[in-house]
C-alpha cells in the first residue's frame, strides 16, 4: 500500500462518512483493546462475526484494527494474505474479483476472473479449491475480510427476493465449508449490522459459527473518543485546542451515530482550519463552528453540493435519492440500493447527467454515496447511501423520504382501486380523492420503471386515473351546460315578465 503524504493539500486525517482504509491505520485511534480481542477470537476459531449498529465503526475496526493486530500478536513466521470484499448484489462475483486482484499482486499465475467465478459458483468447497490453486507458502494464512455482510440479505425488488435468498444461502454454505474443512490456513472475518444478524439464522451451520465466535462492538468511552479526536491530529503534526476537545465530547454525548457525527465534523473542521495555511495555529472553535458543528455539519455539507447543480441537476439529484431510500413496513427510513442501469431507466436521464450527481456525492471528501471513490462505475454498479443515519442528519433527504413515502401510498391506493374497479367492486374516483391523485401524477410524473418497485400494474392504475378524470370532466361539463340552459330560461322568463310589467 502506498504511504500517505501528510504534506499534500488534499490530506485529511479524518475519513468523514466513509470507513478508514487499511493504509490509514496510523490515524486510527481509540479501539486498541477491541482490535486485540477480535484478532484473538479469529485466531482461536478461524471465524469472527463483528456486529454492531450502523455507523459504530465496524468496517474501520476490521481494516485498521484487526489487520494490524493480527500481524502484532501472531507468530513472526506467519505471513498473512488479506482478501477484502463486500457481498453487494453479487457475492460470488465480488469474491471472484477479490481473488483475481490478489493473483495480480502475487508473483505467480494470474487467474482469470471467469475461471475463479465458475469454481466458486459451482463447487461446494470452491473457496478452498481457489486458495489451493494459488502458490502460497506452507506457512501463509489467508484472511477473507467480508465487510457489510448484511448486503447479502438486502433485496433490490420483490421479484428478486427468492433469487437473492438462494444466492445468499449458497454463499453462506461456501463460507461455512471453507472454515469447517480441512484447510488450516483459511480464516474469515465478517462485519454485519446487529439489527440484521437474524437473517443468518436460516443456515444452521453458519449460525453455530456466529454463536461460537462473535464480537459486539461497544460504544466508545470518553477516553476512547478523546483518543479518536486528538490522536490523528497529533499524528498529522497539528494541534487542537483542549477546550474544543471538551466541546466536541459534550456535543456528541448521548447522541445516536455519535462516531459518524464526530468523524464528519472533524473532517470538515480540519479542512476549514487548513484554509488560512497557518500550520502553527491550533484547531479552534471558530473552525468547528464555521462548518455547522456536530448538529448541522452533515446537512450543511450535503446541501452545499446540492446547491451546485442547475435545475435539471437538482431534479435528478432529488429523484436519485428518493429512489435509493424508502420506508420499511414498520415506517422506518431505510436504504434501497439500486443499480446504475435501473436508476437511468427510472430517471430517464443521460449517463453524463447521472454521473455528475453521483460523482459529487461519492467524492472521497464527501462519501455520502457508495461505491467509494475511486472504484469505476458501470451499469452494474450498485449505488447506495453510506449510512442509513444520513436520512436522519440531512434535513433535505429526510423530507424527500417522507415525500416519496406519501407518493408510494397514493400510487398503491390507486393501483388497488384500479384492480377493484376492474373486478366491478368499486366505481371511478370521486373528489377530493381524484384531485389528490391528479396532483400527485402531475407533480411526480411517475414512470413504469419507478412503479415497478412497488406494484407492476402501472398502466392499469394510470388508465383508471385517466378514465376517472375524463368521467369527472364530462360530468362537470354536463352540469355547466345544464346550468347555462337554466340561466337562459330564467333570463327569458324574466324578460317576459318584465315586458308584461
Amino acid at each position: 500500500m502506498d504511504p500517505i503524504d501528510i504534506t499534500s493539500s488534499k490530506f485529511n486525517p479524518f475519513p468523514g462518512l466513509r470507513p478508514f482504509n487499511p493504509e490509514e491505520n496510523d490515524f486510527f485511534f481509540g479501539r486498541d483493546s477491541e482490535s486485540e480481542e477480535i484478532a484473538g477470537k479469529l485466531l482461536a476459531n478461524k471465524f469472527i462475526a463483528v456486529t454492531g449498529a450502523s455507523g459504530i465503526g465496524k468496517s474501520s475496526l476490521l481494516y485498521c484494527g484487526l489487520l494490524p493486530a493480527l500481524t502484532r500478536i501472531s507468530p513472526k513466521s506467519n505471513i498473512w494474505r488479506f482478501v477484502m470484499m463486500k457481498p453487494s448484489g453479487d457475492p460470488v462475483g465480488s469474491l471472484a474479483r477479490a481473488f483475481h486482484q490478489l493473483s495480480l499482486e502475487l508473483d505467480g499465475k494470474v487467474f482469470d476472473y471467469k475461471e475463479l467465478y465458475n469454481i466458486l459458483a459451482q463447487e461446494p468447497d470452491g473457496i478452498t479449491e481457489v486458495i489451493n490453486a494459488f502458490s502460497f507458502k506452507i506457512n501463509e494464512k489467508i484472511v477473507l475480510i467480508m465487510d457489510q455482510f448484511e448486503d447479502l440479505f438486502r433485496y433490490g425488488s420483490l421479484q428478486r427476493k427468492m433469487i437473492r435468498e438462494n444466492e445468499a444461502d449458497r454463499f453462506v454454505s461456501l463460507i461455512t465449508n471453507a472454515i469447517t474443512g480441512h484447510s488450516l490456513n483459511i480464516y474469515v472475518a465478517i462485519s454485519i449490522r446487529s439489527d440484521l444478524i437474524s437473517e443468518c439464522a436460516g443456515n444452521k451451520n453458519f449460525t453455530q459459527l456466529i454463536n461460537h465466535s462473535h464480537f459486539l462492538v461497544p460504544a466508545m468511552t470518553q477516553d476512547n473518543l478523546r483518543q479518536a479526536i486528538e490522536g490523528p491530529i497529533k499524528r498529522a503534526g497539528a494541534s487542537i485546542d483542549t477546550d474544543l476537545v471538551e466541546i466536541l465530547l459534550e456535543d456528541i454525548s448521548g447522541k445516536t451515530d455519535q462516531l459518524l457525527l464526530l468523524q464528519h465534523s472533524l473532517m470538515k473542521t480540519w479542512a476549514k482550519w487548513k484554509e488560512p495555511a497557518d500550520p502553527d495555529r491550533a484547531i479552534g472553535y471558530y473552525d468547528y463552528n464555521a462548518v455547522g458543528t456536530v448538529k448541522d455539519s452533515i446537512s450543511r455539507h450535503a446541501d452545499e453540493i446540492y446547491n451546485q447543480f442547475d435545475d435539471r441537476g437538482k431534479t435528478i439529484c432529488e429523484r436519485l435519492f428518493k429512489l435509493i431510500t424508502g420506508k420499511s413496513s414498520e415506517n422506518k427510513s431505510i436504504r434501497v440500493p439500486s443499480k446504475v442501469r435501473n436508476i437511468k431507466s427510472v430517471l430517464m436521464c443521460t449517463d453524463e447527467e447521472l454521473n455528475d450527481v453521483i460523482e459529487k456525492y461519492r467524492d472521497p471528501f464527501v462519501s455520502i454515496l457508495t461505491p467509494y471513490h475511486p472504484l469505476p462505475l458501470d451499469d452494474d454498479s450498485v449505488i447506495d447511501l453510506t449510512h442509513e443515519s444520513l436520512i436522519r442528519h440531512w434535513d433535505r433527504l429526510a423530507k424527500w423520504v417522507n415525500e416519496e413515502a406519501d407518493s408510494v401510498k397514493i400510487y398503491q391506493r390507486l393501483s388497488d382501486m384500479s384492480a377493484m374497479y376492474q373486478q366491478g367492486k368499486t366505481g371511478l374516483l370521486k373528489q377530493p380523492e381524484l384531485q389528490l391523485a391528479i396532483n400527485w401524477r402531475d407533480m411526480n410524473k411517475p414512470t413504469p420503471g419507478w412503479a415497478q418497485r412497488y406494484d407492476p400494474a402501472f398502466e392499469r392504475a394510470m388508465v383508471y386515473l385517466r378514465t376517472s378524470e375524463k368521467d369527472y370532466n364530462e360530468s362537470e361539463e354536463r352540469k355547466e351546460r345544464q346550468q347555462r340552459r337554466k340561466l337562459r330560461r330564467i333570463r327569458i322568463i324574466s324578460s317576459i315578465f318584465g315586458g308584461i310589467a
